[in-house]
């Protein structure tokens, strides 16, 4: 065995280190383009490729630098040191991508050291080399002092930018600097194409504030009022902004500096290029080494194209140049006829763009995931996976990756949903139990006259009102279109509200506030899944159901459903096996009085209450939700209930602001 891997064995030491640094530049290029995707993407294969991408590329570039300065002594390899400051422009990264989680920006320490092992050991690679060393090669030394200089800056930026997104741009501070901050009148400034992108910008101290700050509070110098789906809009955009803020150089890169540094690498890396170009006609390299330099050097020019091109055309340089600041500094007149002029042809390469379908309309995923209860427990009962994964003591990690289906889009009655919710809360002071922030469902249901009588199931623990709720409304919803044969608009996005809810208990805890726990999740499927007995969705909302009457009539237990639910109850009592059977009655209940409540007042219309319900604590998850958890799921696609948050703080600070027609309706004003 050990002969036959002699031939691979001399194929790596022969042509090693050349596989790695084309190996290097191959990881760059796919994280510039993965890293696009998965602001607007929530998927786990895309989420594996980042990350491995993400870790090879830096491994791989410090694993080739420890190599370097043996086989760059090398008399049949002398290009091999010209490759070292490549490998730090790598260590670099892309524009797009300096993190790959929250996390990563908090170790800027640990980057920070390994930026200066590196850059001595690359340093050392060609203080050891005959470029250097020997004599007559000036323009590949010269090649090679632009490109170590590059690469030195361009590391030097990254460490730089992970830094400033671990911490408040105001941190350590006057407190004074906290203080208010009086914007503009956007009617001075507000080109007609992009009103949307350049108000997102302007407000981008809000999301700051309230996933990074502290920062200054924003008041907007006008008193107009705001369009609600430009507010909502303009929420969505800056989930995207606030991914540049935290996983990209962008801060850094739309300053004086990084518009320098732009300017200046990309005419040195073209100009290394043309000058290795003469050397190697002149000098008699191995040819394979000399097309693993073109290749290197040709994918920095064009990594450095398209860095200058996504600068050219990004939103974050055409609010700089448009910003009134700048207008008032300079020219205004011209200036301003520039940046109609520059936005016009941005609008026109992004609108080719999107008819080709390289770049969806949203900012961010525009999705929800979701989690069925029911539709979990009917599948995984009898499936031989579940049973494998259980012996494997993997169930749950299991059912929670086979059962949680894909995501949906975001309904546009969502919005007005929204809308509706938060307009009720206008006026209302923050401190109230019944203030949109701290509902949870009770205002929608003292507003029906049903509080009283329903408060057990929203004065609960937050997991166990979602628990009950969730089942509820799969109870209701199930009778609903068993009676009108169809369910509405209205019908299915309370649905997926009711999912997704129960898909961040499920697979996204950390989204709820911090005291939400997942164990009576785990304790309701083991009473469903072990101590009931059904064979179909259907039979199980049907045994919920008829339970819930029994429960809610106060009669003692039919007899045909003995088998069903009475041995879990005798177990309880004898000590056997307790299970908390808690959560499962009070969902039943609740599912049953729903559907009660409809039939004795046809126009009570039940479908909305349910609806008006999972807003509000959607509202109340999205608002106590902790910073970081929102901007952990800003690399994968952002979370609705981020856009949530965004909109109650823009209530809170009095930018969001309803029309008076709106505000005397609800109120029921003449």
């Amino acid at each position: 065995m050990a002969a036959g891997l002699d031939p691979l064995v001399a194929l790596w030491k022969e042509w090693g280190i050349q596989m790695l640094v084309l190996l290097s530049l191959a990881l760059q290029v796919m994280l510039i383009v993965t890293a696009e995707i998965r602001r607007r993407k929530d998927s786990g294969v895309l989420r594996v490729v980042v990350w491995c991408a993400y870790l090879l590329a830096d491994t791989t570039a410090i694993y080739t630098l420890g190599h370097m300065s043996v086989t760059s002594r090398s008399p049949q390899h002398e290009l091999v040191a010209f490759w070292a400051p490549f490998l730090l422009l790598h260590l670099g990264g892309q524009d797009n991508i300096t993190a790959y989680s929250i996390e990563d920006n908090r170790l800027w320490l640990r980057h920070l050291q390994s930026f200066v092992v590196q850059v001595f050991a690359a340093a050392y690679v060609l203080y050891e080399s005959s470029i250097f060393s020997g004599g007559g090669r000036n323009m590949l030394r010269q090649a090679t002092i632009l490109m170590f200089m590059v690469g030195v800056v361009k590391y030097g930026e990254r460490v730089c930018a992970l830094k400033i997104a671990s911490s408040s741009t105001l941190s350590g501070k006057n407190y004074r600097s906290f203080g208010r901050v009086y914007t503009e009148n956007l009617a001075l400034w507000v080109l007609p194409y992009e009103p949307k992108l350049l108000e997102a910008h302007l407000l981008l101290n809000i999301p700051k504030h309230l996933l990074k700050g502290p920062l200054p509070l924003v008041t907007v110098g006008r008193k107009t009022d705001n369009d609600w789906e430009l507010m909502y809009n303009v929420a969505e955009i800056q989930l995207s902004l606030m991914h540049d803020v935290f996983y990209s150089k962008t801060e850094l890169v739309h300053t004086w500096y990084g518009y320098c540094l732009r300017i200046a690498s990309l005419p040195a890396t073209v100009t290394s290029l043309l000058l290795f170009r003469r050397v190697s006609k002149k000098d008699a390299f191995s040819k394979v080494d000399v097309a693993a330099t073109y290749v290197l050097l040709a994918g920095a020019v064009i990594l450095e194209i398209t860095s200058a091109l996504r600068i050219m055309f990004s939103t974050w340089t055409y609010t700089h140049v448009t910003s009134p600041a700048s207008l008032v500094r300079h020219n205004c007149g011209l200036r301003y006829l520039m940046a109609n002029l520059f936005v016009m042809f941005g609008e026109l390469i992004r609108y080719a763009i999107r008819k080709v379908g390289g770049m969806p309309a949203r900012y961010w995923s525009g999705s929800m995931g979701q989690h069925n209860f029911i539709f979990m427990c009917s599948r995984c009962k009898d499936s031989r996976s579940s049973k494998i994964a259980r012996r494997m003591g993997r169930e749950d990690w299991w059912n929670i990756l086979i059962y949680t289906s894909s995501s949906v889009p975001v309904s546009k009655d969502f919005s007005k949903l929204l809308k509706e919710q938060l307009r009720k809360s206008v006026g209302v002071n923050e401190e109230n139990p019944d203030h949109i922030q701290n509902s949870r469902g009770r205002a929608a249901l003292k507003k029906r006259g049903l509080y009283e009588e329903l408060s057990w199931s929203v004065g609960t623990e937050l997991d166990e009102s979602i628990l009950v709720w969730h089942i509820a409304t799969c109870v209701y919803l199930s009778w609903y279109q068993g009676e009108h044969k169809h369910l509405p608009q209205l019908a299915k996005v309370t649905q997926e509200l009711s999912n997704y809810m129960m898909f961040l208990l499920v697979s996204r805890p950390y989204m709820l506030p911090d005291n939400t726990s997942r164990q009576r999740y785990i304790e309701l499927c083991n009473r469903v899944i072990f101590h009931l007995n059904y064979s179909s969705a259907e039979d199980l909302l049907r045994i919920i159901r008829d339970y819930g009457d029994t429960l809610s009539a106060g009669r003692s237990l039919p007899f045909e459903y003995i088998e069903y639910l009475l041995p879990t109850y005798e177990k309880t009592r004898t000590g056997e096996d307790k299970v908390n059977t808690v959560t499962f009655d009070k969902a039943s209940q609740l599912g049953a009085k729903l559907i009660s409540k409809e039939l004795e007042t046809p126009n009570a219309n039940m479908l909305k209450l349910i609806s008006q319900v999972w807003v509000e604590m959607l509202c109340y998850v999205g608002y106590r939700c902790r910073p970081d958890s929102h901007a952990r799921q800003l690399s994968n696609g952002g979370e609705i209930a981020t856009v949530v948050a965004l909109m109650m703080e823009y209530l809170k600070s009095d930018i969001l602001q309803f029309k008076k027609e709106e505000q005397e309706a609800e109120l029921g004003l003449p």
